[in-house]
């Protein structure tokens, strides 16, 4: 099952550590769980180093949000693929521009949306529709709007017990400055968003085999690779060692220059 967790690095939102994270995973006997923070991947390298740790199979992912609203979850199918989610954030980041409602079609990334009135007329062949547990009354209720295919189980996690709901509600209260008693539930998680083991998620949707079918072949197709092992620092900045030491003496002068001006014999000397 797809477990879309969020960790204290989705600011004033999560509460829990990747640490965390992973060591409750594992008292649930939890195999594969995405790490999705939202609008932020900072955790994501502990993530996965805690992971292969615990053998966990860990998914990198992003949780697009604008103004409190979940937009959709982005899963990266690959290295290539994080590198596409991110390359996307950080340009509206930069740019000082709020998220489109659709993101662009990843050619190495999965997207996720909420189950919602709000979700595209036609669907991507890398577009998916998250169904939380709260939404199967709804799934059982309505006509299908896509083929079963496009049909995804979605279980968001974001505290592990009633306490850190309670910190949870108090993050949100801050980042809506607001008092705790005025806060909007829609500024809220869910209280539901907590760990399940696969079993209990499984029987949730034991009528919809499809739905389960269908989040075990995307699992399945994503994976993330990283060399915690090697040094990726450059050897060389320039390209060359000497080059590196005109550089850096070139750097030093223009420093000079620009914090004691032109003629400042005793700094001069100094440096």
């Amino acid at each position: 099952m797809l477990l879309i967790t969020h960790s204290y690095y989705s600011l004033r939102y999560g509460v829990m550590p990747v640490e965390k994270i992973v060591e409750k995973a594992l008292q649930f006997n939890i195999t594969t769980m995405a790490l999705t923070d939202i609008n932020n991947v900072s955790g994501i390298f502990d993530f996965v180093k805690n992971c292969r740790t615990a053998n966990i199979k860990p998914i990198a992912g992003i949780d697009f949000r604008s103004s409190n609203k979940c937009l959709y979850i982005g899963i990266a199918q690959n290295n290539k693929g994080f590198y596409e989610l991110n390359e996307f954030l950080s340009y509206y980041k930069l740019n000082n521009i709020s998220l489109p409602d659709r993101p662009p079609q990843f050619h190495n990334a999965f997207i996720i949306y909420p189950f919602s009135n709000n979700m595209p007329e036609l669907l991507y062949d890398n577009e998916f529709i998250g169904i939380k547990i709260s939404d199967l009354n709804k799934l059982r209720l309505k006509t299908p709007k896509y083929n079963i295919s496009k049909y995804i189980i979605y279980h968001p996690v974001t505290f592990s017990d009633i306490k850190e709901y309670e910190i949870h509600c108090n993050l949100r209260a801050v980042d809506n400055n607001c008092l705790l008693t005025h806060i909007k539930p829609a500024d809220l998680a869910p209280i539901d968003e907590i760990f399940l083991s696969t079993d209990e998620i499984s029987k949730y949707f034991s009528n919809f085999s499809e739905i389960i079918f269908n989040t075990n072949k995307l699992i399945s197709s994503c994976s993330f690779e990283f060399d915690f092992k090697t040094s990726k620092n450059k050897k060389t900045f320039t390209g060359s060692k000497y080059e590196d030491k005109l550089l850096i003496r070139k750097l030093a002068y223009d420093g000079l220059l620009y914090r004691y001006g032109s003629n400042n014999k005793k700094a001069e000397e100094r440096l």
